[in-house]
């Protein structure tokens, strides 16, 4: 079922004046999350951490100057390891859900629709929003959005009983995995067209 099909009146007066180009049913895919946290945000959680291995720990933190990859450091000292481990278990199995620094646009959209099981992803001529549906009366209510601008490119990357799985990339190169079905491709093939990328898998997808 087209959600654009079925709810195209209540999805106008979502978006008011803007032209509707595509309204998919979906949720956050499963996966890992590569968001950051903010150097101050560290520095609390290791705060924690017992007093010589705190010491260690924010001395690593500091001696970083680039915030994405100051946790590695931490990591290192932790685990008692010079370099964290090569092999990318969470992208080899379910995949990263959503990565990006604090407050990118990634970050601000997976935590828009954090608490929700089930959302709209709307896309119209200005915007990329999310939206939860309300069953009485029919309308749906914002959860986040972002201007159309922000996204890079959209792709569709399958993944075990994720066939419907896209990938947004955003202009400061953070990155969103939506699951917008099971078995079936067709939400995501609509959802990557009106983002403006191939509908058509990776190889090896």
């Amino acid at each position: 079922m087209d959600p654009l099909q079925l709810y195209r009146t209540e999805l106008q007066a979502l978006v008011g004046g803007e032209t509707l180009r595509a309204a998919v049913h979906c949720q956050r895919a499963f996966g890992s999350d590569r968001l950051e946290r903010s150097p101050d945000e560290m520095e609390r959680l290791i705060g924690f951490l017992p007093g010589g291995l705190r010491d260690s720990a924010l001395a690593a933190l500091r001696a970083e100057p680039r915030p994405e990859k100051a946790w590695e450091r931490v990591v290192g000292v932790l685990v008692g390891a010079d370099s964290v481990i090569r092999f990318d278990v969470d992208q080899a199995l379910g995949g990263v859900a959503a990565a990006g620094h604090v407050g990118s646009c990634a970050a601000r959209l997976a935590e828009g629709i954090r608490d929700a099981s089930m959302v709209h992803c709307v896309v119209t001529d200005r915007r990329l929003l999310f939206a939860s549906m309300d069953l009485d009366p029919v309308g749906f209510t914002p959860l986040a959005q972002l201007p159309i601008g922000t996204v890079l490119r959209a792709r569709r990357e399958g993944k075990l009983l994720q066939r419907g799985r896209v990938v947004v990339d955003f202009v400061d190169l953070s990155e969103l995995a939506l699951m917008t079905g099971v078995f079936g491709t067709g939400g995501a093939d609509v959802l990557v067209a009106a983002l403006g990328g191939a509908a058509k898998p990776a190889p090896g997808r």
